[in-house]
């Protein structure tokens, strides 16, 4: 019997969605060898939709990414609140007036696509339909063992990055806990539609929770319901209602695909890095997606991780506490973002007694100080924590 062919790239990235694409192609531009495991054969059915923030937004341009993306995407030029049955109460900020940088909505499978190619064009090795794969350890080097169709494959590497998602088998595999806590009989209905007409996000407030759509580009948007596990029996019927709520999404709900209700997660992870090994993405923080903030804190790990992971390869030296920077650099902007999604979900479907006046209430005041609706949008959309002063004045609505 032959045996299994051997390879050894510098750096093997466990993942090869989002996290584990953009990676990829970070450090390849670095010229640092590297390898990514991957067990889907194809992009997964789409769901839902990406909202991403100009920081995330950035890094696809760093990475030389973005102009493809916005070609199979759509740029986002406002964002719009309102809550039902109140006129007056409406936000809208003008993105294309905030200055923040570009906002872009897109299906998964497209930016995936996007990100694929331009991977493989940087010389990524991508290992796609891995049935099944074993690690272990020895002398600081990883050897990890797959069983793919082609035939088995052994890596041999000296640091992986964990990029598989808020579910991360290698996290467990690591020995690195986590946790994770959801809104209380709080569920997502999501689906993708027809386009909207304009490029924007849609969010109306009801009675019964909250439901949105953003504009995925010419053929497609984002539809979304938040809303209690109670309520959502029929997905269906649960995303359609908001098309007479909010008559400008009646197009996009007529052309409904599919709606399914999912559970989200905030997933708590105390320590990242491990000697030879490193999380990021979704497998790090993962985050509710209430304020679609988890792909662009993805793509915003990037350039820092390729930071460290350069430095940890020119040394030689991939110790626990040198791949710790990551985390100690990081992690003040992505638990603010883990703390605002998760309050977010509470102001969108609060079950608590009077939680949905005080939503309604704080929307009202948000709308007549619009200033500080942009700047807080304004500064959330930099790559750092907004300030003190802004985050007391909307903790104050």
């Amino acid at each position: 019997m032959a045996r299994p062919a051997v390879e050894k790239p510098d750096i093997t990235i466990v993942g090869g969605g989002l996290a584990g694409l953009s990676t990829g192609i970070a450090l390849a531009e670095s010229g640092i060898d590297t390898a990514i495991v991957e067990s889907r054969r194809k992009a997964k059915a789409d769901i839902f939709g990406f909202l991403l923030w100009p920081p995330g937004t950035r890094s696809l341009r760093w990475l030389g990414a973005l102009p493809e993306a916005l070609r199979h995407g759509a740029e986002l030029e406002s964002l719009t609140w309102f809550v039902v049955g109140q006129e007056r109460t409406r936000l809208r900020v003008d993105l294309t007036e905030l200055g923040a940088g570009t906002f872009l909505g897109i299906l998964p499978s497209r930016l995936e696509s996007v990100l694929r190619d331009t991977a493989l064009r940087a010389g990524v090795r991508i290992l796609d339909s891995v049935d099944e794969w074993t690690l272990s350890r020895e002398r600081a080097t990883w050897t990890m063992r797959l069983r793919r169709p082609e035939g088995p494959l052994t890596l041999r590497t000296p640091l992986l990055i964990g990029a598989d998602g808020s579910g991360s088998r290698l996290r467990g595999e690591l020995g690195l806990s986590s946790s994770r806590r959801q809104p209380r009989g709080q569920v997502i209905v999501t689906g993708v539609g027809g386009p909207l007409p304009a490029r924007e996000s849609r969010q109306a407030l009801s009675a019964s929770g909250s439901g949105g759509c953003v504009s995925l580009g010419d053929k497609d948007s984002w539809l979304y319901t938040v809303a209690q596990e109670s309520e959502a029996g029929d997905p269906d019927h649960a995303l359609r209602q908001y098309a007479a709520v909010d008559p400008a999404n009646a197009p996009a709900y007529d052309q409904l695909q599919r709606a399914v209700v999912v559970r989200p997660w905030t997933i708590t992870v105390p320590r990242w890095a491990t000697d030879g090994a490193v999380l990021m993405g979704d497998a790090a923080h993962g985050m509710l997606p209430h304020l679609g903030l988890g792909g662009s804190l993805t793509l915003e790990d990037v350039p820092l991780l390729r930071e460290v992971a350069e430095e940890a390869v020119r040394s030689g030296d991939f110790c626990a506490a040198r791949l710790s920077a990551f985390q100690q650099r990081r992690q003040p902007r992505t638990a603010y973002a883990q703390r605002i999604s998760d309050q977010w979900a509470r102001v969108l479907c609060g079950s608590a007694p009077g939680a949905r006046t005080a939503r309604d209430l704080a929307m009202r005041r948000m709308a007549r100080n619009m200033e500080l609706a942009e700047t807080f949008y304004r500064e959330l959309a930099s790559p750092s924590v907004p300030s003190l002063g802004t985050r007391m004045r909307m903790m104050m609505l």
